[in-house]
């Protein structure tokens, strides 16, 4: 069988059988189909109400588990697969009452004594591993959808919302430590909103219904960010909620944060007169 290569170096044979842990909007789809393009065979692990049920008529096998079904989890990819990834979202205000651990699970929360998104994921991949499926790099076939150190869009941001660019930038800098979110909304160098347990799309509403017409939204990986998992990532719908509030720029960190249907993404802001850009990454 031939072998198929890919930017991260890790090789697959044609027909070779990858899962994904698919949380919820466009990537998980985005990755599917990538995989498939390569000559994949693709076993999706899917959410219940969080994973796009679009996903059916694209992967190989599917098998719907509800949060905290770790034993589900294991028994679907043990069998089928030796790599894996874990991308995709999950609504964590949702999963406050759709999470149904099953043993396994429980005794796995007990373990790791932590809610933090960090640690519950670099846990799981633990898991995973010692049942002999590795987790790899999120981005392994989504290279090209990295965001680049450049203005993506025909207008440019100001010398004003540059300097707000970099207020968002060294607050995220603060808080990255304390695992507190992965995006600011900005408004003459004041913080109109950080992003919580609600998601970015709540946080870019709430902030720019605080700042009013013009926020800054600047968007980065934490410092030292596991790449397996969790990656920042803009689609439509941000730009979307963006003409919502009237927010008019979107700064995000260079090489360390995805876009998803860039097409559509640059062409609903620029019609909208929307700054998307990329800037530096974090300092570790």
């Amino acid at each position: 069988m031939s072998c198929i290569p890919n930017s991260s170096q890790i090789t697959f044979n044609a027909g070779e059988a990858i899962g994904i842990i698919a949380g919820n909007r466009e990537l998980p789809l985005e990755f599917v189909k990538s995989a498939k393009n390569l000559g994949l065979r693709v076993c999706a692990l899917c959410f219940e109400n969080e994973t796009d049920k679009a996903i059916e008529k694209i992967a190989d096998e599917v098998c719907w588990v509800k949060l905290g079904q770790l034993s589900k989890m294991i028994d679907f990819l043990k069998p089928r697969v030796k790599k894996a990834v874990l991308i995709g979202g999950i609504n964590r205000v949702k999963s406050f009452k759709d999470v149904s651990f099953d043993v396994r699970g429980a005794l796995f929360m007990a373990k790791i004594r932590s809610t933090k998104d960090d640690v519950i994921m670099r846990g799981l991949a633990n898991e995973f591993k010692n049942e002999g499926v590795e987790i790899l790099d999120s981005t392994i076939f989504a290279r090209d959808l990295l965001i680049e150190n450049e203005v993506l869009t025909k207008k440019k941001p100001t010398k004003e919302q540059l300097r707000d660019i970099e207020v968002g930038r060294e607050a995220l800098r603060a808080l990255s430590a304390q695992h507190i979110g992965q995006l600011v909304v900005v408004k003459d160098g004041v913080i109109t909103a950080v992003e919580a347990v609600e998601g970015s799309d709540e946080a870019i509403r709430r902030g720019g219904q605080l700042g009013h017409k013009g926020t800054v939204i600047v968007k980065c990986a934490k410092a030292g960010q596991d790449m397996r998992f969790d990656v920042p990532v803009i689609g439509v719908k941000t730009i979307q909620i963006m003409i919502e509030v009237s927010a008019l720029v979107l700064a995000c960190e260079t090489g360390r944060c995805l876009i998803t249907e860039r097409e559509k993404v640059l062409e609903l802001a620029n019609k909208n007169g929307i700054v998307i850009l990329g800037c530096d990454e974090l300092k570790k």
